[in-house]
């Protein structure tokens, strides 16, 4: 039997914001982020996990939900694009890690 790693799809931000308040909105995702992107996600740019953040993100189903004034909006979804792809390049190194372990201790 051949070893297959698993495969990873960038997740993306699929649509602009919509809200009904003005003041909580929703960004629809292009798939359900693994628990391990959430994490990665969730940190800042120095690898610490924010704290005191303007907006607070929840995983519901393929969405994030965030509050932030519409105002502040464009600088919230950059921020949100960015993490976004902070957290894809996190993630694909470190199942990229997780693969090459496995591999040593298989050859071990």
């Amino acid at each position: 039997m051949t070893f297959r790693p698993a495969r990873f799809t960038d997740i993306q931000r699929s649509g602009p914001p919509t809200t009904a308040n003005g003041l909580e909105w929703t960004v629809r995702l292009s798939a359900q982020p693994p628990e391990e992107w959430l994490a990665f996600f969730q940190k800042d740019g120095d690898g610490n996990v924010s704290s005191g953040a303007r907006w607070a993100v929840n995983v519901q189903s393929v969405e994030l939900r965030l509050s932030s004034s519409p105002d502040d909006l464009p600088r919230t979804v950059e921020n949100i694009d960015q993490r976004i792809g902070r957290a894809n390049d996190d993630y694909r190194h470190w199942l990229s890690e997780a693969h090459r372990q496995s591999d040593e201790r298989r050859r071990g």
